[in-house]
């Protein structure tokens, strides 16, 4: 009997003990191999609602345009645009360059914060019929953008000019210089054109005289066009259809009489971030007052369009050209941002400039 008992605990023993094994986590091998992979300084961040790199990058690193270097260095984001709410985000420094790492929610090994529940829904008795309204929609996640709140004013390039629809005809009071809430009256170019209605919004446009050309070939590029200002069509007169009164909303430089006037068509300030051709090759044209030399903060336009592929959020390399022995390098002075584009030119912001920049400097796909 007694070594009955003695047997049935020496086996209890060896069960716990290999009960005991089986939940160990790793090997000292698969220790060791961790700790070799992971020297960098880590911790830890989940996406929230409402989240974007361009955020998280503003937030840990003091520029939100320090985005597209935390994707290009980081394979494992494959798009920056699906990041969503929950998921689990290493952020570390690893051979002096902060990277950013998509990581499995189940891999972290730190406290879940609690979520917060949705009140109950009703028992299903007292839901007659299945309604589109009872069913939860997943909320949209915004993309990466890019804000620019002067988006109204930037002119463009066209290789047409556009077609009038008013002019200003005078300004109320005589006054030589037009300013915000001054009222104007404006005359229907022709019966050709539409007629003016009361709360219809115009852009002022100013032409330049001289055409945009291409300074190695001289070939013709297109008319610039300037924005001036916006005016509010208020009233028509009663004397004649062709004759409105209107207000002076906006104004971004100096508006005269005899400015033509074009339908004005409202941009967003937030520019959706998209990804640029491979391989594209192009030239600034002209800054946008034509200064001679210009930097960061400067508009210009480019010679590439919608026709080559370039879109609103794109982002670009500007660099010169420096001649070697048995070929050319292209050295990085600076990048900018499509603002807006045309068929065969775009309008574009000079994010980041290291040297003077000059028209016909080259720019291309971000260089790596």
């Amino acid at each position: 009997m007694l070594s009955k008992i003695r047997f049935n605990s020496i086996t209890a023993v060896c069960a716990y003990v290999l009960l005991f094994l089986s939940f160990q986590p790793c090997t000292a091998s698969e220790e060791g191999t961790r700790s070799e992979n992971e020297q960098e300084t880590v911790f830890y961040y989940t996406v929230k609602k409402g989240d974007t790199l361009w955020d998280i990058s503003n937030h840990f690193f003091k520029t939100p345009l320090a985005w597209p270097e935390l994707w290009s260095r980081n394979n494992q984001v494959m798009n920056p645009h699906l990041i969503y709410p929950g998921d689990r985000l290493r952020i570390y420094k690893k051979d002096g360059v902060i990277s950013i790492t998509k990581v499995p929610a189940e891999t972290v090994q730190e406290a879940v914060p609690a979520k917060i529940l949705e009140p109950p829904a009703p028992p299903a008795e007292t839901i007659e019929k299945k309604d589109e309204s009872f069913v939860e929609k997943q909320p949209e996640i915004e993309r990466p953008y890019f804000q620019y709140i002067q988006i109204d004013r930037i002119g463009f390039i066209k290789k047409e000019p556009v077609s009038a629809h008013a002019i200003i005809l005078k300004v109320k009071g005589g006054k030589s210089l037009i300013s915000e809430d001054d009222i104007v009256y404006l005359k229907q170019k022709d019966t050709e054109t539409p007629a003016l209605i009361p709360g219809t919004l115009y852009a002022v446009i100013e032409m330049r005289k001289e055409p945009a050309k291409d300074s190695v070939t001289n070939q013709y590029i297109g008319i610039q066009h300037n924005i001036k200002g916006i005016v509010e069509l208020t009233e028509i007169l009663q004397k004649d259809p062709m004759i409105a009164e209107a207000r002076v909303s906006k104004t971004f430089s100096a508006i005269s009489v005899d400015d033509i006037l074009i339908p004005y068509k409202k941009r967003s300030p937030k520019i959706t971030l998209t990804e640029s051709p491979a391989g594209l090759e192009g030239k600034i044209i002209t800054e946008e007052s034509n200064k001679k030399i210009f930097a960061e903060g400067d508009v210009a336009f480019i010679n590439k369009g919608d026709l080559d592929g370039v879109m609103p959020g794109q982002h670009y390399s500007i660099y010169r050209k420096e001649e070697l022995d048995d070929f050319v390098k292209k050295v990085d002075v600076g990048s900018l941002i499509v603002l807006h584009a045309e068929n065969e030119t775009a309008t574009v912001l000079i994010t980041k400039s290291k040297d003077a920049l000059v028209p016909d400097i080259g720019i291309c796909t971000s260089l790596k």
